[in-house]
């Protein structure tokens, strides 16, 4: 099964080409652009605090995608040939899984290759800690994914799925602005070293002058509350060396939660081979 995903993306060039727009729409255009106005944030360009977030978006789609595809085995009737087949249905699972949060890796590497345009310095420990993260993310939406297509019986409502998914987890995640600290803004002026020490003792790290970030209460509940937050956090501290989350929350949901999620997803697998 793994093989047999990586084969399927292999041939599927609309993938790699979905996931080299978003590149060039998000980081590039909207990094670029939105950049002009907002000087930075926390000391980072705002091109270079969103590559994380790039390099998120294109993982959810693609594992998202890589689940979704189960739909279509079973249509086809792709599972009924596993079923009769010789081969464990852990292993049948196992591979599935592996093979979207292996597809979600390649896909999620795409916004690397412009790191060097927005100036992010790539080191080897920080891009192996975050190709780690990558898969772990990976896993986890191909898990959470693979949840979803079990109860669907058509791809009928895969666009719904898809974005009813995606946006909610994309966009409070802090993939585009900071759970709080600050943005610099053009003619905005310095920020006074007294003022700035307050404001690190409340946890608001802040280079320059600009608006002080916070967000709405309900709102900042839903990023702590979505997991992806923290796999988005881990992944900036490997990238950028920034961080805001608590480190301990961030390791077990970033490591701990996509095995969990497995397991869950390899039940209810075996539930639609069965009906």
């Amino acid at each position: 099964m793994w093989k047999r995903e990586l084969l399927r993306y292999r041939r599927d060039r609309s993938q790699i080409f979905g996931g080299v727009s978003r590149t060039v729409l998000w980081l590039l255009i909207l990094g670029f652009g939105l950049g002009a106005a907002l000087r930075e944030i926390e000391g980072y360009s705002y091109a270079q605090y969103i590559l994380p977030g790039v390099i998120t978006l294109n993982i959810l789609f693609s594992s998202l995608q890589a689940a979704i595809a189960l739909v279509w085995d079973r249509e086809v009737g792709l599972l009924r040939e596993v079923i009769v087949s010789p081969a464990p249905m852990l292993s049948v699972t196992v591979g599935k899984l592996l093979g979207g949060a292996t597809i979600a890796l390649v896909q999620g590497s795409i916004p690397l290759l412009l790191a060097p345009v927005v100036g992010v310095p790539l080191s080897l420990p920080g891009l192996l800690g975050a190709w780690l993260v990558m898969f772990f993310l990976g896993l986890f939406i191909t898990a959470l994914g693979v949840i979803i297509a079990s109860r669907m019986k058509t791809f009928e409502g895969f666009g719904s799925i898809s974005n009813g998914v995606i946006q909610p987890l994309y966009f409070l995640s802090g993939s585009i602005f900071p759970l709080k600290g600050i943005i610099g803004g053009v003619g905005f002026l310095q920020i006074p070293e007294a003022l700035r020490e307050e404001l690190r003792e409340v946890g608001v790290y802040a280079i320059g002058g600009g608006w002080v970030v916070q967000l709405p209460w309900w709102i900042e509940t839903l990023v702590y509350a979505n997991p992806v937050s923290y796999q988005l956090d881990l992944m900036r501290y490997f990238l950028l060396g920034f961080q805001q989350l608590p480190l301990t929350a961030t390791l077990s949901v970033t490591f701990l939660l996509p095995l969990v999620t497995a397991v869950v997803a390899a039940v209810f697998m075996a539930r639609s081979f069965k009906g």
